[in-house]
């Protein structure tokens, strides 16, 4: 209060001191200071000092009423701005906790920002870490699956080459016994049926497995034709039907009066209904077997009905499942190996139909097989061409528009038109690298490219012919994609293209070489038999004069001494390995097709491997775009094509890697560097 009231009392004694009444006018000025050093109740302490001090002063009346006025003005002013600015600086003390308080969520939300970005750096290493742990192990797993395909492929092999000895022999034994000099004990008779019923109950275990394993694999290709499905049923009920009469069953068919062709694998579907079929024949003691179709629009249900014991509903669950044998007495004490009806569900899911089952125990059970009419469906353009796996490593390419754009087309985009409509497995098994869309004839493959462009039209057909007619035909109306044509033909189908009037499978039977003395189409006096197991020539002999004792059989071991035998004589018939010790088969029809006189010769090769086990290959390979190759264009994708060609053997069987790597190895394959200016289309 000093530094308040110190002011009037200075000028009070000060106007005494000079005897210069006229300086109590500053009394105003002291209030102010007052005013400003302790607020309104300071200013107001000081006003009534000042007037205190102007009463008490020399100064004439009306000056010092003045004065008094003055310093209450002042005084009355400068408590109404105090109050003002009072408000003024509180409302800015309060913005101020405010901006504070959001500085600080700031640096809060800045430091958990920060944590996040680090967590997110950490789990972003974290994820291409198991990236690389995972492509890793997904070599791993393809090279198991290469070994297990081969493991399988040499099992099949060394299986049906000793079990074509022994089902051929005791079979014709069981089944011919007039061909041998002595007369069979019965004894000895009923113990060789029960070794020829084991063996064909082990060689078919051993197709269940190489079938089931195959599908595994992804490498069970379908044959899909138009399909009489009423000339089906009727052939699987004419085969099941003595099995039936045996057990004086009722085995009948009900088929629709209108039943248009199916679209399927003929030997396949026929595999499914002789399975379902026939286990109805086995496990049903009494009553009936009945097969009823049913078409609805663009499907049709197959009903596979028998008054059998039925399945319990934990066993329904589970029936489908490999090796998997319901745990009835009625059905366990049937021999099965419980593949069939796991086989039979992927085949028919490999059409894209489905199988279920329907059972009450006591009451009978019915199996549903519903498979659409036509197998084509429309290709569909998936969203996996615009995901790309290796997203971790790829942060650089959000810095800039053009970066982005480039990185965005990561899987080719692929229209494969195979006319041989074989091969759809095979594109599968190569869906992580590029995106192939299928289409079925030309008008369709030139709808696609319209409504989406392609980096490239890979075409394949049965013939070269084929595959240039085609080709010339797509390149006129679309000159602004690449086309890559190749004569891939399913395997099954290369005995057919060699030549060649079929192909035998190990273990080969009588049946086998009757279909084979039939499909010549002419009588079969002389029989060259190639193989270079002499067990084996011995057992095609023996079976050959069960069909015809009159057939003159010759035997040889090599190809070699097969086309010397064949330049003295002109057989028949000529029943040919493909493994042989100097020459393969297939070269021996080679040089049989050379010479004009062994053209025309029926063969039939005969292999224990099944040729579904054998990858396609293609022996010719066609490259166009537009108005054809410059000089530069057709030299890069020669040097490119001799890379891969020239690589080790197997290396481009396997899934290639998804990732930047494959993409460019694409790139650099199908567009060479005179093409790869601008953007891809």
């Amino acid at each position: 209060w000093f530094t308040v009231l110190a002011p009037s009392a200075y000028i009070y004694l000060g106007s005494i001191w000079l005897r210069a009444p006229e300086l109590q006018t500053l009394q105003a000025v002291a209030v102010a200071l007052a005013a400003i050093q302790g607020g309104v109740t300071a200013a107001l302490v000081a006003a009534l000092t000042a007037s205190l001090f102007l009463l008490g002063s020399a100064l004439p009346g009306r000056a010092a009423a003045v004065n008094l006025a003055a310093v209450w003005a002042v005084g009355a002013l400068l408590c109404v701005a105090d109050r003002r600015l009072q408000h003024v600086v509180q409302w800015a003390c309060g913005y101020f906790e405010r901006a504070q308080d959001l500085v600080d969520e700031t640096r809060d939300r800045k430091v958990a920002l920060e944590q996040a970005l680090a967590d997110l750096a950490h789990a972003n290493r974290q994820l291409a870490l198991a990236n690389e742990r995972s492509a890793t192990l997904r070599l791993i797993a393809e090279e198991a699956q290469r070994s297990k395909a081969e493991f399988v492929a040499r099992v099949s092999h060394e299986f049906r080459t000793p079990l074509n000895m022994i089902i051929g022999l005791v079979g014709l034994m069981v089944e011919n016994p007039e061909i041998y000099a002595e007369e069979l004990p019965p004894e000895l008779w009923r113990d060789l049926e029960i070794v020829h019923r084991n063996c064909e109950h082990l060689a078919s275990m051993v197709n269940d497995v190489l079938d089931l394993s195959r599908v595994e694999a992804g490498r069970l290709t379908l044959h899909r034709e138009p399909t009489d499905l009423r000339e089906l049923v009727q052939d699987v009920i004419q085969v099941v039907q003595p099995l039936a009469q045996k057990k004086q069953l009722r085995l009948e068919a009900v088929l629709p009066d209108r039943l248009p062709a199916v679209y399927c694998d003929r030997t396949r579907i026929r595999q499914v209904l002789l399975n379902l079929v026939s286990n109805a024949a086995r496990f049903t003691p009494s009553g009936g077997i009945t097969v009823r179709v049913v078409y609805d629009g663009p499907r049709v249900l197959i009903d596979v009905a028998d008054t059998g014991p039925g399945i319990s509903p934990q066993d329904a669950e589970r029936i489908f499942e490999p090796f998997w044998q319901a745990s009835s007495s009625a059905r366990r004490e049937r021999d099965g190996s419980g593949l069939g009806l796991s086989i039979s569900k992927q085949l028919v899911e490999l059409h894209g139909g489905r199988i279920w089952v329907e059972s009450e125990v006591g009451a009978g059970t019915v199996f549903h097989v519903e498979l659409p009419t036509d197998g084509r469906s429309e290709p569909v353009r998936r969203p996996v061409q615009w995901i790309r796996e290796d997203w971790p490593w790829r942060e650089a390419a959000f810095k800039g528009a053009r970066a982005a754009a480039t990185e965005q087309l990561t899987k080719p985009r692929v229209i494969v038109w195979d006319t041989t409509a074989s091969l759809s497995a095979e594109w599968t098994r190569y869906a992580d690298v590029a995106e192939f869309v299928e289409a079925r004839d030309l008008p369709q493959t030139l709808r696609l490219l319209g409504e989406c462009p392609a980096h490239a039209v890979v075409l394949n057909a049965a013939s070269v012919g084929d595959v240039i007619r085609h080709a010339d035909a797509l390149r006129r109306e679309s000159r602004a994609t690449p086309i890559v044509g190749g004569v891939l033909v399913p395997p099954v189908a290369r005995a057919q293209e060699a030549g060649a009037l079929g192909h035998l499978v190990k273990p080969v039977t009588p049946a086998d070489i009757a279909r084979a003395l039939r499909a010549c189409g002419r009588q079969v006096r002389r029989v060259l038999v190639v193989d270079d197991d002499p067990e084996v020539c011995r057992l095609l002999a023996r079976m050959l004069h069960t069909s015809d004792r009159t057939i003159d059989v010759l035997a040889v071991n090599t190809g070699r001494e097969a086309l010397a035998q064949m330049a003295r004589f002109q057989p028949d018939l000529v029943l040919l390995d493909i493994v042989l010790p100097d020459i393969t088969g297939w070269e021996v029809l080679d040089e049989m097709h050379r010479d004009r006189r062994l053209k025309e010769v029926p063969v039939f090769m005969v292999s224990a491997q099944d040729p579904v086990d054998q990858p396609p290959a293609s022996s010719y390979i066609l490259a166009t775009m537009g108005e054809g190759l410059t000089v530069g264009l057709w030299l890069n994708c020669a040097l490119g094509l001799a890379s891969l060609m020239l690589s080790p053997p197997g290396r481009h069987d396997r899934v290639p890697a998804a990732g930047p790597a494959a993409s460019q190895a694409w790139a650099d394959t199908a567009w060479p560097r005179e093409q790869k200016q601008g953007p891809l289309p």
